[in-house]
């Protein structure tokens, strides 16, 4: 249980509403902000310096169980409230994020209900500036289409109203010069592919990254997958030379089948592999 949770629990110091106590003495910690109250003689619970300062709390000060128990609650409260603060502090965090936070804390649900209204209401939680902020970053910053980015705002828990907000500001242009941006730097990583290979790794990868397919189609319109014979055969020769190394143990038959059928799967023109298969008696 947590310390500023067990201060709630008035009949852990056997006060009830009508019972009194009095403060005795009110120390320090060396965590700084925070303090020890003392009643009767014996510690008593542990305060926050903004407890401290909203109950007026002095020695000599008399504590029924009712007070005790507001106090218990307004500092179950303010710490479930800085402790949103720290984690909202550098970066943007959605309601749910900080909600599923405060619980694993262990604050009770009100609690953290409470926080989260305070900070919407100060403008510190706000999913829909979250979601425009999440799509601006991807736009400039990322390499991933639409469907990645409502996938992942959906993960956060944010409302679907708020996720197709936000991707208003994701225009189809944007949305295909990204996708030209990146599919041109996955076909150079395949530029020792036949040009088949590298549309389908393209499309395949773009897919993946949550671009639609006609934002795909566009973006291939402005993708060079221009063709070169020679240099479409030279790929192809040098595949073709690591098969017939590879398969040259088999009968001819059982060879030549593999190597041809090996090289078709990898989006060779049938013509360019007939070529090799006679150049190489195959």
């Amino acid at each position: 249980m947590n310390s500023y949770q067990s201060i709630a629990k008035k009949e852990l110091f056997n006060i009830n509403s009508e019972e009194t106590k009095k403060i005795t003495m009110i120390t320090a910690q060396k965590k700084a902000g925070r303090y020890n109250v003392f009643l009767n003689g014996e510690y008593a619970f542990p305060i926050s310096e903004e407890t401290f300062i909203h109950f007026r709390l002095s020695k000599g000060m008399e504590i029924t169980g009712t007070l005790l128990e507001e106090i218990g609650d307004y500092e179950t409260s303010a710490e479930a409230y800085n402790k949103a603060l720290g984690f909202l502090t550098g970066q943007l965090r959605t309601q749910d994020e900080v909600a599923k936070k405060l619980l694993k804390l262990e604050f009770p649900e009100e609690v953290v209900g409470q926080v989260l209204a305070k900070l919407a209401d100060l403008n510190l939680l706000d999913d829909a500036e979250y979601a425009r902020s999440y799509v601006r970053t991807m736009m400039k910053t990322g390499d991933k289409g639409p469907r990645y980015i409502i996938n992942h705002l959906r993960q956060k828990g944010v409302y679907e109203n708020d996720i197709q907000a936000g991707l208003q500001l994701f225009k189809e242009e944007d949305q295909v010069e990204l996708a030209t941006q990146v599919g041109n730097k996955i076909q150079k990583r395949q530029s020792n592919t036949s040009i088949k290979q590298q549309k389908l790794k393209v499309r395949q990868n773009l897919m993946n990254k949550g671009f639609n397919s006609g934002t795909i189609d566009l973006a291939f319109q402005e993708i060079d997958f221009s063709v070169d014979e020679e240099a479409e055969y030279e790929k192809l020769v040098k595949l073709g030379e690591r098969l017939i190394r590879k398969h040259a143990s088999l009968p001819s038959y059982s060879k030549k089948a593999k190597i041809k059928q090996a090289l078709y799967n990898k989006g060779f023109e049938i013509d360019l592999i007939e070529r090799f298969m006679n150049e190489n008696e195959l």
